[in-house]
């Protein structure tokens, strides 16, 4: 409000001299008082601003685009009802099929690194588990099981990085190792109990993000996560996060279907499906896809796995293909939550670095980090990521909506999703939890590996 009254001064003020001077009214010297030429500055000075500040946010500063779980990937066809009702039936409704195990094994991004600075403590939520993130006094990261073995308290609500490397329970003053999870001291006890411990997660920090292992019995991680090879030589552009309402293996094993992508994304511009065909460039702008999906070659790194897409972007008039761009991709996923996207065009080379991890069962975040050639404007960097985070919107559709069948009704040009589901499978252990019938989770003790 006050903004708007003062750009209706600077308006007036204006206006207001050149009506006078130009009725006879006063003279080219007229000037209105100090306190008005005062006011009318300072109302100048805040447009500016404000005008500097959307074109260096436009031009120069990254995108962070963060969507919530109801803002895509939902039709709201009865409107009868709100979109939100509409939206929650949808969710209740999902019929989730015969799926596999809802958590695999392997590392998953749950923060970026910058957000957690030297002694703070956060809260985390991820795996169906409320966890305690911290960094101890030496920059180390740290995750433990938030709930206080004592009286439950969540230690990431209030708790305090002590002794260099504790995790203080903020209800009673527990201290616990942030290398062991062992209780180390409590302040009031003669005798500490030794036995006593919280789950301690294996962390490590990998470009800029900090992930935790996961493993269903507490086994240790079975392979490093590699740095992006071309990361140091690229600049940061944006990142969208992404909740999605989906098993969490429908994801990855879209990088298998490779039927899909001129189909679902032969449209080229807006992540609205239904409305594809009534965009005018929809129906002259179109991608022409050829894609491959391999699995691991190097038997010392098994939980890896390949795809390369080379993308003709062309404008079609009359059935003539006039191209436009030619883009390249080459795909490396890396375990079951990491996934490096290496991006070639004529004009740059660019890295998203996809990552997705649990949050709970059939809920899952979905984060993309842009990385481009330095000297591309960021603008232009923004206006290329927009366009591929449409592209994962379409996706996004698909897995909100869709439902897991176990044995799918294939043609034989779709070998390679039932080679990605035996390729997966190795990320699930005899105890990985999966939900039963009722919706609980449960911890098997000897499921059919070869059924998922």
């Amino acid at each position: 409000m006050l903004i708007e009254y003062l750009i209706h001064i600077t308006v007036l003020v204006i206006t207001s001299e050149r009506l006078l001077i130009l009725m006879g009214l006063c003279d080219e010297s007229f000037h209105f008082p100090v306190m008005i030429r005062v006011v009318f500055n300072a109302a100048a000075a805040i447009v500016i601003t404000l005008v500097m500040s959307k074109l260096y946010k436009v031009l120069f500063a990254p995108l962070d685009l963060r969507r919530k779980l109801e803002d895509v990937g939902y039709v709201h066809h009865d409107h009868s009802v709100s979109r939100e009702e509409s939206i929650r039936d949808t969710q209740r409704r999902k019929k989730l099929g015969n799926t596999p195990p809802v958590f695999p094994n392997g590392w998953f991004k749950v923060a970026d690194s910058t957000w957690i600075k030297k002694g703070q403590v956060k809260s985390v939520y991820f795996f169906g588990e409320q966890l305690a993130l911290f960094r101890n006094k030496r920059g180390l990261l740290r995750a433990l099981d938030a709930y206080c073995p004592h009286l439950g308290a969540n230690m990431a609500a209030g708790g305090k990085v002590v002794n260099s490397d504790c995790l203080e329970c903020p209800f009673h003053g527990w201290k616990f190792s942030g290398e062991t999870g062992k209780l180390v001291d409590v302040p009031y006890a003669q005798k500490v109990p030794t036995f006593v411990s919280v789950k301690k997660w294996s962390c490590c920090e990998v470009d800029g993000m900090a992930y935790l292992w996961y493993h269903c019995d507490g086994g240790e991680p079975k392979w490093i996560l590699p740095s992006s090879v071309t990361i140091n030589t690229l600049k940061y552009a944006g990142k969208t996060e992404h909740i999605i309402n989906s098993h969490i293996q429908d994801i990855p094993e879209n990088a298998a279907d490779i039927s899909h992508l001129d189909h679902l994304h032969k449209p080229v511009i807006g992540s609205d499906v239904e409305k594809s065909n009534e965009s005018l460039l929809n129906n002259l702008i179109f991608h022409s896809i050829q894609a491959a999906w391999k699995p691991p070659t190097d038997p010392n790194e098994p939980h890896r796995s390949t795809m390369s897409i080379k993308d003709n972007i062309h404008l079609s008039i009359f059935n003539i293909k006039i191209p436009l761009l030619y883009l390249e991709f080459e795909i490396d996923q890396i375990g079951p939550g990491a996934v490096h996207i290496h991006v070639r065009t004529p004009f740059f080379r660019g890295l998203m670095l996809q990552n997705v991890t649990p949050i709970e069962p059939f809920v899952q975040k979905l984060t993309h980090s842009f990385y481009v050639s330095s000297w591309v404007p960021v603008c232009i960097a923004k206006a290329f990521y927009l366009l591929e985070t449409t592209q994962i919107e379409r996706d996004i559709l698909m897995w909100n909506n869709k439902t897991y069948f176990r044995q799918p009704v294939l043609v034989k040009e779709e070998s390679a999703l039932a080679k990605h589901r035996r390729w997966y499978q190795q990320f699930y252990s005899e105890n990985s939890p999966r939900m039963n019938h009722r919706g609980d989770l449960v911890y098997p003790g000897k499921p059919k590996l070869a059924d998922w």
